[in-house]
């Protein structure tokens, strides 16, 4: 004979455990929603409007590196560190984006600065992603520092006049890169 009050009970608990999943799964979606984005930010550095701090240095090669060098042309500065795990998941955009732009002869050069890295460490991240374009050793942070970069990654645009029309905090996105360029050119 069942126990009286038995079918309750199960109704009881089927309750509870619906609507423990459904906090759960609410919960869930809260966290996901407000989780910080795999993309980069617009930050409103201060050199935004400004000449790019002078950059004069050799590249791993030992090629002299020089913004300067650069005027006329767009240029983004990318600042990374071969530890850096958002640095990792950017750079297959940063080398899309540089690899459109030769292949379309757009006047855009690409500069990378390894800040707060081994040597070692820094040429072998080069070479995983097969980085074309000149990468400056900045031992000392007198380039991070010069730009504002606490840690990596961080990006800026600067114009083919030597200004700033752009800066990004985190993992900058192809897409992100190709509509600050479009409106750069715009500007």
């Amino acid at each position: 004979m069942s126990e009286p009050g038995a079918p309750t009970r199960r109704r009881h608990t089927a309750r509870w455990v619906a609507g423990g999943v459904t906090v759960v799964l609410v919960v869930v979606a809260i966290v996901a929603a407000t989780r910080p984005s795999s993309q980069a930010t617009a930050v409103p550095s201060p050199l935004i409007g400004h000449q790019a701090p002078a950059l004069s240095a050799r590249d791993f090669g030992g090629q002299r590196i020089s913004l300067t060098a650069d005027r006329g042309h767009f240029v983004v500065v990318n600042f990374f560190a071969s530890w850096c795990p958002p640095c990792q998941a950017e750079e297959p955009n940063l080398v899309h984006f540089a690899f459109e732009q030769k292949v379309t002869g757009a006047k855009v050069d690409m500069v990378s600065i390894d800040i707060d890295d081994s040597t070692a460490a820094a040429r072998r991240f080069v070479s995983q992603f097969a980085i074309t374009w000149p990468a400056i050793p900045d031992r000392a942070g007198q380039l991070a520092s010069a730009f504002g970069v606490a840690s990596p990654p961080m990006t800026f645009f600067i114009d083919p006049a030597g200004t700033v029309v752009a800066a990004f905090a985190g993992p900058v996105q192809y897409g992100q890169l190709n509509s600050t360029l479009s409106a750069a050119r715009r500007a």
